[in-house]
């Protein structure tokens, strides 16, 4: 602002000037007012649009891991079967030719002393009597009778050890089975933790969005009260009283402070919605853990820790510090709050010389400098104070 060169009344600016400074300032507010919403509302259509692709591919990876997993039980399944019949084969073959060619051999002993005792009987027959033909004759026959005991013995000593092989083939079958059912359900756990996870972030960037978008209101409202009051004094050629300023000062620190403690609120109960269904999760796992462990008693008793435990924990461990980094970007407030009010007082500053000039009409020159003092004094409670809410923010 230019100097006043004397004491006297001091030139009113021409009225086309004011006309044309209050035209630019309804036309920049009325750009900011239709801008601001068309930009939230692209971004939030572009947030959805990526959530509905994101749940499909899911979806999709969830319905190709299930066919996978059905083809591959069913391959093992006939490997199984398979190499069943194979072994039952040789052993059925094994254990049947020693026996077919041991009753061959008995045969044809047994063929060879009948026809022997007839050659050796032939030439005595008219001195021998009946009961020693009939006593040779039931020799052989008890010979052939015990042949044919020992044959059924070994065949049924057979036949018992291939329906124990085939049980304990089934009970195989119904543990690969049962492995094949709890892996299938592991894996629905697992890719329904993972799906909260994604959401879980989803709902992070969000959040993060929402409070980038907020600093930036937060600026612009700084900035159209810092230009209100700077223009307020350009129209009225004069600077304002002190206790005016100071209560639109008060006012607006007051909405800011109520907007800030809105957004702690918010992210506090974002934190505490997010711990508690991280705990709900952790929960439903240790449960899963639990039957899986009882179900695994009869089959391992060597109890033998298991491995997705671990990775769930590191997910875990992974994912706690996530609402510590929500709460940490309340920090940008306090910058942009110094920021704004250095702004603040280089343009109180540009208005002083003007100021100094009106010293000799104006009686209440003397308490100014109290009343600034007591605003710059309100300021920098007001930056500490949003650094200690930063502080307690950070504690949830």
């Amino acid at each position: 602002m230019e100097h006043a060169a004397a004491p006297g009344p001091r030139p009113e600016p021409p009225p086309w000037a004011t006309e044309n400074v209050l035209r630019q300032a309804e036309d920049w507010t009325t750009s900011l007012k239709t801008e601001l919403p068309s930009d939230l509302q692209l971004s939030e259509e572009q947030r959805l649009q990526i959530s509905k692709e994101l749940v499909d591919l899911q979806i999709t990876t969830h319905h190709l891991r299930e066919q996978h997993e059905a083809e591959l039980f069913e391959l093992k399944s006939e490997v199984l079967r398979l190499e069943s019949r194979v072994l039952e084969l040789e052993l059925h073959g094994d254990c049947a030719a020693p026996a077919e060619a041991d009753l061959g051999r008995r045969q044809k002993l047994a063929q060879g002393l009948g026809h022997k005792a007839q050659e050796q009987a032939q030439p005595e027959d008219f001195l021998t009597p009946k009961t020693e033909q009939q006593k040779l004759g039931n020799s052989l026959q008890g010979e052939w009778q015990r042949v044919l005991e020992q044959h059924r013995a070994q065949k049924q000593a057979l036949e018992t050890r291939v329906a124990d092989l085939g049980r304990r083939l089934q009970g195989a079958r119904e543990e690969a089975r049962m492995a094949g059912q709890r892996l299938a359900t592991q894996a629905m756990v697992l890719s329904a933790c993972q799906g909260q996870l994604r959401q879980a972030e989803a709902e992070n960037a969000q959040l993060q969005l929402q409070l980038k978008k907020l600093n930036q209101e937060y600026a612009i409202q700084l900035q159209r009260c810092a230009q209100a009051v700077t223009e307020s004094a350009k129209r009225t050629g004069q600077v304002p009283e002190a206790a005016a300023l100071r209560t639109f000062l008060e006012t607006t620190l007051e909405d800011i402070r109520a907007a800030h403690r809105s957004r702690e609120q918010q992210l506090a109960r974002a934190a505490r919605a997010y711990r508690k269904r991280l705990a709900d999760l952790s929960r439903r796992h240790e449960e899963l853990l639990a039957n899986h462990s009882v179900q695994q008693v009869p089959a391992e008793p060597s109890g033998a820790p298991w491995t997705p435990k671990a990775t769930f924990d590191a997910a875990t461990s992974d994912l706690e510090p996530l609402p510590l980094h929500l709460v940490t970007k309340l920090s940008h407030l306090p910058e942009n709050q110094a920021r704004l009010e250095t702004k603040f007082w280089k343009l109180q500053a540009q208005k002083g010389p003007s100021g100094a000039s009106q010293g000799s009409t104006s009686e209440p020159q003397g308490q100014e400098p109290a009343s600034w003092a007591q605003i710059h004094q309100k300021l920098r409670d007001f930056s500490r104070g949003t650094q200690s809410w930063n502080v307690s923010g950070q504690s949830y």
